[in-house]
Formats: structure tokens, C-alpha cells, sequence
């Protein structure tokens, strides 16, 4: 073991002359000397780690947000609020879109499986088809929930069911179940009051559970409707908002699937919980978490040993600033737990300042190395990989924050096969490499819905 794994708190000096180091750091990897890229188009300069480098851009379509990530075969997925693309990545370094789905309804959570592909819609449509405009909901026949496409043949897609989910799909998981069997949780909640409807109302307490027969899959539909027990109101105070126009609820933002050993997290906005999915349609509470600092629990990923679970805070709900040098460390950071006990092992938030809107939004750990990795989208702070094997000690392995030309608002940043895929707001996809030896040897997936764990490795 080398000297890099037996940091402890050291003071990150990450580039002074652009930012300030907040008053409490993070342990840094002294090997990974920071600095900037002179930019070559109007906006600022990049900021990153020595050991990151930006391999491709895909600016963003149909100037829309650009939201989540998936991945099969030689094709990634980034689901936007307007449609989603699909991306030829089988040699990440000249990645080519191929394909772009108008289809209107925000906000393109995106999964896929064995050629499917779903997408959440979260705004009332005038239809279930894409080409659909926003209604309002109390139009009589206003729809949302979870579309589904073939997208075995980029060049022809093919929209083949739509399945209504009360209060919508702000996100959905995938819970494969064998035997042909696919279930889908869908997470939603009416947090504006613009979104209560006749099937969406203040306080909406359950999760909407979505059968697909894999045989079939046109004849998908909503099975169950569990509630979410133990899940107190998450009042919108807790965002920090003084805005009269949210709704307080007892809905989750979204939850990971460990498939191997039947578990799910769920980020419920106002606590974290852990449940058993033995029985896909019935989810079974196993813990029920609640860390005074966490605001807004947000998003979860397992370690890939299934021993451990991080949740993300989004404090502000994405729209202010919490990375700020006189924020704490504890606030929009992600918190690590104990999965058999619930215990609470350390937290995580990037280690230095940024007076954009900020917090720890998407992320998954790496496959199949010895080491818990993970790799975080924290909004304008952009993209960080950290080692969390020891969660109370953390350790930045690498960042990259883009300026150049557009300056990062980073919704998703996930490792896939040896690279780091990011679904900026306004820039579009970014690929990024990373030369550090804790990655070296991850396992490569044929397919990676990073909100479905499919496998294990010890």
C-alpha cells in the first residue's frame, strides 16, 4: 500500500490564484498537481487535476437541459428535457451522436435494457405521445409517467407504450426480476403547485411500481403503489426556499437497486431508507435514516461489495450556493452509511471553493477494483473523483471543472468502461480520462444504468 492511501486531513491548495480553499479540506492526493487550461473560446479556464483530461465534447441539442445518463453496448444515452440522444461511444475519443429523439416532457430521466429504453416525463402533457406540449394539470386528460422506446436501431426508434404514474416520473430504477420480468420504481412527489392534479396531490406518499414483460413490452403497467412508510413530510423550508409556492410532500427524489442482494435505497427527500425488494411489487423497509445535516436527501449508490451506501445531498434543491468557503463541509456533501447497521461512516463534498450553484448531485462508484471510488457531479463545481474506502478520511483522486468555452453545470457524472461520462445542463456531454492507478483494472458493463446495480464484486 502506498503513501497516497495513508493521507489524512491535509489543507488543498487548488489553484490559489482562482479560488479559495474553504476553511475545512478535505485530504488531497499530493501527486495530482492542479492548475488551469488556457481557454480557446470565450468563457474562463478550465481548472482541473494534472491527471484529468477532457477527451470529447457533444455541445447540448435542442437547447434544452440536459439531464441523466445510461449506457449499453457501443451506445450511450443522455436523456435531455426535450427528447434524448443516443451516442456512439465505442471509441470514446471521436464519440459521435447518431440519434436525437424530440419528445417533448421533462425531465429525461433515462434507463436501459436489452434495447429498451425508458424516460421519465415529470410535466403534464397535452398526450402521451412526443409530440405532445405541456398542459396543465387540471386538463381532464393530461398525462405523464414513464415512456418507453425501442432503440435497438438507432436510425429507426421506435415509441411503444406509455404508462401514466400518478404525480409523473421525476425519476425511475429499473429492478430486473428474471424470468423475462422487469419492474420500475418511479419516484415522484408534487412539490410545486403547478403540479397538483387529480392524480397528484400535496403531501403524495408512495412510489408508483411499473410491471414490463420483456415478451411484451407495450403491455406495461403500474402493479403497485407502495407507500412510503416511515417517510416524514419534507416541508420545502428544509430547501431553504421562502417561496410560497411549494408544496411540502412525502415523496422520494429517487432510488438505487443492488439486484444481487434484493436491496434498494431510496433518497425520500426527507430521510434516506434502505429496503428489501425480495418482493419487487412490495417494497419492505429495512432502515430509516435521518442525518440533521443532510437537507435534501437526493440521490444513493451502493459500493459494489454491497457492504456500504452513499447518499447525496441536495441542499437548496440545485439552485444555490452551498461549496461556498464559509459553507460547512457537511452541506451538499455525500454521506456514507453502513448498510447492515445504518451506521453513519463519513461525508464527502469537493475540497475547495465555488460560489456557483452547488452541491454532490449524481454519481456511482468504480466496478471491480479493490477501492471505493467514486466519481460525482457537484453542478458548477463540475466533475470529482474521491476515494471513499475509508469514508471518514476521504481523499480527491482528480477533478475537472470545464470553463471553456461554457462553464460547467454538471447534472451527471458517472465512470463507464475506463471513462468518465458527464451530462452537463448547458454544455452538453463531456468524456473525461483519468491517469490514476486506484481505477487501473475496473470491470468493464455491457450495460450501466448506474441507478441499477446488477452485480457484485466482492
Amino acid at each position: 500500500m502506498t503513501r497516497r492511501w495513508r493521507l489524512t486531513c491535509t489543507v488543498f491548495l487548488a489553484a490559489a490564484a482562482l479560488i479559495a480553499a474553504p476553511a475545512t479540506a478535505y485530504a488531497h492526493d499530493p501527486e495530482n498537481d492542479h492548475g488551469t487550461h488556457p481557454p480557446t473560446g470565450g468563457g474562463g479556464p478550465d481548472l482541473h487535476s494534472a491527471n484529468m483530461t477532457l477527451v470529447k465534447n457533444l455541445p447540448k441539442v435542442d437547447n434544452a437541459t440536459q439531464s441523466d445518463l445510461a449506457f449499453e453496448g457501443d451506445y450511450a444515452y443522455a436523456g435531455t428535457f426535450s427528447g434524448f440522444r443516443v451516442i456512439d461511444i465505442s471509441n470514446p475519443a471521436t464519440a459521435t451522436q447518431v440519434a436525437f429523439k424530440p419528445c417533448n416532457g421533462g425531465q429525461g430521466d433515462v434507463s436501459v435494457y436489452n434495447g429498451l429504453l425508458f424516460s421519465s416525463v415529470d410535466t403534464p402533457q397535452s398526450k402521451p405521445e412526443c409530440d405532445s406540449v405541456n398542459a396543465t394539470t387540471a386538463h381532464p386528460t393530461a398525462w405523464e409517467g414513464v415512456r418507453i422506446f425501442d432503440v435497438r436501431n438507432p436510425a429507426d426508434i421506435k415509441h411503444i407504450a406509455s404508462v401514466r404514474t400518478d404525480c409523473g416520473s421525476h425519476t425511475h430504477t429499473l429492478a430486473p426480476a428474471g424470468q423475462g420480468s422487469l419492474f420500475i420504481y418511479v419516484s415522484s412527489y408534487a412539490v410545486t403547485t403547478t403540479s397538483v392534479g387529480p392524480n397528484c396531490r400535496q403531501f403524495h406518499g408512495k412510489i408508483s411500481v411499473i410491471h414490463v414483460p420483456l415478451n411484451n413490452p407495450a403491455k406495461a403497467q403500474v402493479v403497485s403503489t407502495p407507500e412510503t412508510t416511515g417517510v416524514p413530510v419534507f416541508e420545502h423550508t428544509r430547501l431553504e426556499f421562502a417561496n410560497p409556492v411549494l408544496q411540502d410532500t412525502r415523496g422520494c427524489h429517487d432510488i438505487t437497486v443492488l439486484k444481487p442482494l434484493n436491496l434498494a435505497a431510496a433518497a425520500c427527500l426527507s430521510v434516506g431508507q434502505i429496503w428489501d425488494i425480495s418482493d419487487r411489487a412490495h417494497p419492505r423497509v429495512l432502515h430509516t435514516i435521518a442525518t440533521p445535516q443532510v437537507k435534501a436527501w437526493h440521490s444513493a449508490q451502493f459500493t459494489w461489495d454491497g457492504t456500504k451506501v452513499t447518499f447525496g445531498d441536495e441542499a437548496g434543491g440545485g439552485a444555490i450556493a452551498r461549496c461556498r468557503a464559509e459553507d460547512p463541509p457537511t452541506t451538499g456533501a455525500v454521506w456514507t452509511y453502513d448498510v447492515a447497521t445504518a451506521a453513519v461512516l463519513g461525508h464527502y463534498k469537493i475540497p475547495r471553493a465555488e460560489t456557483g450553484v452547488c452541491t454532490m448531485h449524481n454519481f456511482n462508484y468504480v466496478p471491480g477494483i479493490d477501492r471505493d471510488i467514486l466519481v460525482s457531479s457537484a453542478y458548477t463545481g463540475g466533475t470529482t473523483v474521491a476515494d471513499l474506502t475509508d469514508p471518514a478520511n476521504p481523499v480527491e483522486l482528480g477533478f475537472y471543472r470545464p470553463g471553456d468555452p461554457i462553464a460547467a453545470n454538471t447534472w451527471s457524472s458517472y465512470w463507464h468502461n475506463g471513462f468518465i461520462y458527464g451530462n452537463d445542463i448547458n454544455r452538453g456531454v463531456d468524456i473525461f480520462a483519468i491517469d490514476h492507478p486506484a481505477v487501473a483494472g475496473a470491470a468493464l458493463l455491457a450495460r450501466d444504468n448506474p441507478q441499477t446495480q446488477e452485480r457484485l464484486f466482492p
